[in-house]
C-alpha cells in the first residue's frame, strides 16, 4: 500500500523541484519564470509542496503541488500539479490531491483550471485527453463552476475543490481574477486574461 507524506516546501526546494521536474512536466509557454514565482513567494501569495514515499533509499518525490493565494479571499489556485512521470496512472494523483486538501484546511478552497474540452474543432484525442483530465479532478472532489477563463492564450474551464466553505465555487469567476490580481498587474491582465461565468 502506497504511503505518501505531503511537505509543505523551502524555496530552494521548491527551485530544484523546479529545474528537475517541472520544466518537463509542463509544455513551455505554461511555464513561468521562476523569478516570477519568487517575487510571488517573498510577498506570501505562493505555496509550494512535495509529496513523498519513504523508501529504504531516502524518501522519494512523487508529486508535487505549487499554489498561488489569495489571502485575503482565503483562496488558492493549483498553479501546477504533477506526478513523477515514472509513477503516473499508479493512483499517486489522487493520494496527493487528497493530502493537499488536508494540508490546505484553513483555506475556503482550492481553484483549478482545466483545459477545456468543448471548444469547437478541438480533435477527438485532445478533448478525450481534456475530458480525462476533468473525470479525475471529478473523482477527487472537485465541482465543476460555470466559470471559463482564456490566460495566455489557453482556454480553460474552472473546477473547484471546496475545503473549508462548501459554497467555495460560487462566484467562482470573481475568485479567479481576484487570485489574479494578487500576480499581475492590471496591464497584464487587460492584455492576457480574461474570464467569463455562465
Amino acid at each position: 500500500m502506497v504511503k505518501l507524506q505531503a511537505r509543505q516546501l523551502t524555496l530552494a526546494q521548491a527551485e530544484e523541484i523546479y529545474d528537475k521536474y517541472l520544466k518537463a512536466d509542463f509544455p513551455p509557454e505554461e511555464v513561468k519564470p521562476f523569478s516570477a514565482i519568487r517575487r510571488m513567494w517573498e510577498q506570501k501569495n505562493y505555496h509550494t509542496y512535495g509529496f513523498y514515499e519513504q523508501e529504504a533509499a531516502g524518501d522519494l518525490l512523487c508529486a508535487y503541488a505549487f499554489l498561488m493565494a489569495d489571502n485575503e479571499k482565503r483562496m488558492l489556485l493549483l498553479d501546477y500539479f504533477a506526478v513523477c512521470s515514472q509513477l503516473r496512472g499508479s493512483g499517486y494523483g489522487s493520494l496527493a490531491l487528497a493530502l493537499l486538501r488536508k494540508e490546505c484546511a484553513g483555506w475556503n478552497g482550492i481553484l483549478v483550471e482545466v483545459e477545456d474540452d468543448g471548444l469547437p474543432g478541438l480533435e477527438e484525442e485532445t478533448a478525450h485527453t481534456r475530458r480525462r483530465r476533468i473525470a479525475f479532478y471529478a473523482k477527487a472532489g472537485c465541482q465543476m463552476t460555470t466559470a471559463r477563463s482564456w490566460l495566455w492564450g489557453v482556454d480553460y474551464r474552472i473546477m473547484m475543490l471546496p475545503v473549508m466553505d462548501c459554497h467555495a465555487g460560487e462566484n467562482a469567476a470573481e475568485k479567479v481574477r481576484s487570485v489574479y490580481r494578487c500576480m499581475y498587474e492590471e496591464k497584464i491582465l487587460e492584455k492576457h486574461f480574461k474570464i467569463t461565468a455562465e
